[in-house]
């Protein structure tokens, strides 16, 4: 018989334990995807690589889970994160980013973030919109 000692187990809270609400909009820095790679190509070139973290979050509703999506635009929704800071570990840089993105504003409602297991590393290997779970063979300096 096979014994699953190997998975862990990870809890589930249902959507009831959130409280959702709005935050005060963010300015967007680029008025089309073409004018923010041309930004990132200006930052790669000053800065070097940039690396950048997201959380996936489970949520439990009716029954079935899901997957906690930000809404940045009429159209656009994205995972929890963003751009780490010049030497921030990842961790600690996620755990600002949930603070910031996704706790309440005042400071005694503030949540202290566990973060689980890094399920993936990705790649943008030019300043390009696609990204690979993996670093392709011919890149030698990722640029993202």
């Amino acid at each position: 018989m096979a014994t699953h000692d190997h998975l862990r187990h990870q809890t589930v809270y249902p959507i009831t334990n959130f409280k959702f609400g709005q935050k005060s909009a963010k300015v967007e820095k680029d008025t089309s995807v073409s004018a923010r790679m041309s930004r990132m190509r200006n930052k790669y070139e000053t800065e070097g690589p940039r690396r950048s973290v997201e959380a996936v979050l489970v949520v439990h509703q009716h029954n079935h889970p899901h997957i906690l999506l930000l809404q940045a635009g009429n159209s656009y929704f994205k995972l929890p994160g963003g751009r780490l800071r010049p030497g921030e570990e990842e961790l600690e840089g996620l755990k600002r980013k949930l603070e910031r993105n996704l706790s309440p504003e005042n400071d005694t409602l503030k949540v202290d973030w566990e973060i689980g297991d890094c399920v993936g590393s990705f790649y943008r290997p030019n300043f390009e919109t696609l990204m690979y779970p993996y670093l392709p063979a011919h890149i030698t300096k990722p640029k993202e």
